[in-house]
């Protein structure tokens, strides 16, 4: 199994590959080698040469090469919460269809509901609550 702190590590790399519009990007040390690159606009892949965890690697496939974001189509503010108070509209770990609504932006003194356009499971949530986005900014992570 890969250690989470691997898995946080490739979290964060697709992170800024993506809002930095990168092709690919590379960080090694003594033991590791991890690189990300973006070979399509849909799909990212990922090689990792752990020496000491090798086995461990090839035994587990990564789930983090399934991550696809879900981007903000506009400029506004945006609320995870249909109205204060309530739950809200997703959870990580939520499995989602397409058009199931994932957040408001208020653009304008209009609240747009903004929705999934495909189907998944929320891996993480990107932004939050009452926090000004911007065009294309990634807002979740799906698997």
């Amino acid at each position: 199994m890969i250690d989470k702190k691997l898995e946080n590590s490739l979290n964060l790399l697709i992170k800024v590959l993506k809002k930095e519009k990168l092709t690919s990007i590379k960080i090694s040390n003594k033991s590791n080698t991890i690189e990300v690159s973006n070979q399509s606009s849909s799909a990212n892949t990922f090689h990792v040469n752990e020496n000491t965890k090798k086995n461990e690697i090839k035994e587990q496939p990564l789930d983090t090469a399934l991550l696809e974001t879900l981007n903000s189509p506009m400029v506004g503010i945006v609320y995870l919460y249909p109205k204060p108070g309530s739950s809200s509209f997703i959870k990580k770990g939520q499995k989602i269809k397409k058009g199931t609504t994932i957040c408001l932006i208020e653009a304008m003194k209009t609240f747009n509901e903004i929705k999934a356009e495909k189907d998944g499971i929320v891996s993480n949530i990107l932004v939050k609550n009452s926090e000004a986005v911007e065009f294309g900014q990634p807002l979740i992570e799906l698997k």
